[in-house]
């Protein structure tokens, strides 16, 4: 029930749209066909774009369009409109004329008329709906109990996005009781920052008042928000309590079954493309054509992680460091290739042998490993599960080069470990796809 209101704005996102594209389809019938509109011709379009309308929807979430967190009327939210409405264009002229007798239709005009018309209506509404969203009637009080921590990190984040829906209206010391005893009927919820069994007085004047507002605790409440675990905030016993690998046997088998399939696509994508790509390394440095370095993976298992090169020869003589921004390392091909990604592919053997998954945290180097082991806590957790081509800290944080970059990316791979399933690797692969096209990967 606490996730229930964000899951509404989502579905209210996802029927508006559904209704638009259906009006869109209407309205450019009614202008081209006016008198002339029969029931067979209605028909006919209906069955057709009813096949290429569900792929513009998934377009709108590859490119964030049902992520309320990017829910703003900012220039960057409805460039992201104009995208996803051009990739439709392109994709579904490609669709109707390589299976015209499938879908009765090729239309010209017609697709152009129903994409400008959907295109403004959607605009339109995504303009009022993200404008309503941070509206102060519609927002819900927050209380936090505690301070320190992560408590101003996540006062900030929700102060900074109003569309989330929420507002931190107070913060107040466990020990002030006159505040305690004095909470706003307004209120929704209360999220504690303290460990709520230390304080037998006050868990006793909270339980007497649950009835009027939703209790949380900082960790759940933080994650809702983030998408990423609060390493300050936690200690093993949430670990015993959250993460029930058990309960994950039949998703890990359906997996790696999965992983298979991808691993075997990728793998001839892989061979196909390798004279092509193996000729521009030689011409471009000298060195081998493969690059292999090792990797820790599941259970701190030790692997050789396989890429196509984009260094120079002995890049790394002097040992093992962090990749850089414009890294003077990199060749020139290499950063075409880091670029498209295609210096990736090789992994897809890894991926068949069973190394990596396609989905979770980032593979790291043993060195790197060794010293963030010692710093960061709760580290070694991330190998709980295996590593992966992409995952959840992926699409979320930048390119990690630093031990405070790890200390944040571990965060959102806890929350992965623990949240892990076929709904979100779906939507790992779909915004992953966003950072493809962005080259952000």
């Amino acid at each position: 029930m606490k996730s229930f209101f964000p899951k509404i704005k989502v579905f209210l996102l996802l029927l508006i749209d559904v209704l638009l594209l259906y009006f869109s389809l209407w309205l450019m019938l009614e202008i081209e066909f006016g008198a002339r509109l029969t029931t067979t011709v209605w028909n006919t379009h209906l069955f057709a774009f009813s096949a290429i309308f569900p792929l513009w929807l998934v377009s709108f979430y590859i490119f964030g369009l049902y992520d309320i967190k990017l829910a703003k009327n900012t220039l960057s939210f409805f460039s992201a409109v104009l995208k996803a409405t051009v990739l439709n264009g392109f994709v579904s002229t490609t669709l109707f004329y390589l299976f015209p007798d499938f879908l009765g239709v090729t239309p010209k005009t017609n697709l152009f008329l129903t994409l400008l018309f959907f295109g403004l209506f959607v605009a339109v509404w995504r303009y009022l709906y993200n404008f309503l969203l941070k509206s102060p009637t519609l927002l819900r009080e927050v209380i936090i109990i505690g301070k320190g921590g992560q408590v101003e990190e996540l006062v900030e984040k929700i102060n900074s996005n109003p569309q989330f829906g929420y507002k931190v209206i107070s913060i107040i010391d466990p020990a002030d009781k006159k505040s305690l005893n004095n909470l706003p009927p307004s209120l929704h919820t209360l999220v504690c920052a303290v460990n709520i069994s230390q304080h037998a007085e006050l868990a006793s004047s909270l339980s007497n008042s649950l009835a009027y507002f939703n209790f949380e605790t900082f960790p759940s409440f933080y994650e809702k928000i983030t998408g990423k675990i609060p390493l300050s905030e936690i200690d093993e016993t949430w670990f015993l309590y959250n993460l029930k690998e058990r309960e994950k046997v039949i998703y890990e088998k359906i997996k790696r079954l999965d992983d298979v399939l991808i691993g075997l696509i990728g793998g001839m994508i892989t061979i196909s493309i390798f004279p092509l790509i193996a000729s521009i390394i030689k011409i471009d440095s000298p060195g081998n054509v493969f690059y292999k370095q090792i990797r820790i993976g599941k259970n701190g298992k030790e692997f050789n992680l396989v890429k196509f090169r984009s260094m120079k020869k002995d890049a790394e003589q002097n040992g093992a460091v962090w990749a850089q921004k414009n890294d003077p390392r990199i060749t020139k091909i290499g950063k075409i290739l880091r670029k498209s990604l295609l210096d990736e592919f090789p992994q897809f053997f890894n991926i068949l042998r069973g190394d990596i998954s396609l989905i979770g945290p980032r593979p790291e180097r043993p060195e790197f490993i060794k010293e963030l082991d010692q710093k960061i806590p709760f580290y070694q957790n991330r190998h709980l599960i295996k590593p992966g081509l992409t995952g959840w800290a992926q699409i979320n944080f930048k390119y990690g080069n630093s031990e405070t970059d790890a200390l944040e990316k571990l965060q959102y791979d806890l929350f992965y470990v623990k949240n892990r399933s076929f709904l979100l690797d779906i939507q790992i692969i779909l915004k992953t796809i966003n950072f493809i096209f962005k080259g952000r990967m």
